[in-house]
């Protein structure tokens, strides 16, 4: 934006990942935690709910006159309302790709820099490849021809043993429950932090389906994800399925076919049996 004459300025709700802040140090940049919102437009990029920014989201529910959303997830109903233009690729295996695809179409010159924070992105979107397609490849060329290095990204992503997340991912193999449903296996278990991690353990250990929630008083969380190949054969869309569990509990929810989440108010146990029920009705009817 800047290169077209635009001031721009990037921002983050709440913190920055451990990630986050090895990819921006090894970039040499910034990034604001909780920008001001004195600006003319807000661009959200990946995120689907203003409820994934926090006390931010609020704040640009209130105050801000144009919203643009740049996302590959299915957007929340509660977010169409308030914002004036939406460019949304769900077939798109990463953000970064979507924006890559942007800057060519506006004109823009990809710098090394620009080239080294977008080939972060892809790899951290799509597992490391695990989930890109054949035009994520293409990207990552690109992206290489601009001045990048695949090797020094790949060391920037490198993080070192993390203690906490191990013994998270121990309490939620040993709180997994097993749900068989028409063949297929649904893993489900509780835990208060690395959500996504533990249900992205459980759907590489095997699992077709695999729901992690966590619940601190009212507030609820659920983070779902299901093997690839297992949400295209069943027609299983897990971001729609969170999307309507979210309007039930009073919040949001969406995401990927493969990957989605959703947080509300309420018991935990209502909405497990709540989804356990949509899961075992979807799978009924392939």
């Amino acid at each position: 934006m800047n290169q077209l004459g635009a001031r721009a300025e990037a921002g983050v709700s709440e913190s920055v990942g451990l990630v986050a802040k090895s990819i921006l140090k090894a970039a040499g940049r910034e990034i604001a935690v909780d920008p001001t919102l004195d600006a003319d437009i807000i661009v959200l990029v990946d995120t689907s709910s203003f409820e994934h920014l926090g006390e931010l989201g609020k704040k640009i529910r209130q105050k801000a006159h144009r919203i643009v959303v740049i996302d590959h997830h299915r957007p929340v109903e509660g977010m169409k309302e308030l914002v004036e233009l939406y460019y949304v690729k769900e077939s798109a295996a990463s953000e970064s790709e979507i924006i890559l695809e942007l800057i060519h179409e506006l004109g823009a010159k990809v710098t090394p820099e620009m080239a080294f924070l977008l080939l972060a992105g892809i790899l951290s979107d799509t597992g490391q490849f695990r989930l890109a397609k054949d035009e994520t490849f293409g990207a990552v060329q690109k992206l290489i021809e601009a001045g990048t290095s695949y090797i020094k990204v790949l060391d920037a992503l490198k993080m070192p043993d993390d203690m906490s997340k191990r013994v998270a991912m121990l309490k939620a193999a040993q709180r997994l429950v097993l749900h068989k449903m028409d063949g297929q296996l649904v893993a489900f278990s509780e835990l208060n932090s690395f959500e996504a991690d533990a249900a992205a353990m459980f759907v590489r250990m095997g699992a077709d389906v695999a729901i992690v929630g966590s619940e601190d008083k009212d507030d609820i969380r659920l983070c779902g994800r299901a093997r690839e190949n297992f949400s295209k054969d069943a027609s299983l869309h897990l971001g729609e399925i969170m999307s309507e569990l979210g309007k039930k509990f009073n919040g949001s929810g969406g995401g990927h076919a493969g990957a989605a989440s959703m947080t509300g108010k309420g018991k935990l146990s209502e909405a497990k049996e709540q989804l356990l029920k949509v899961l075992q009705h979807s799978l009924k009817k392939t």
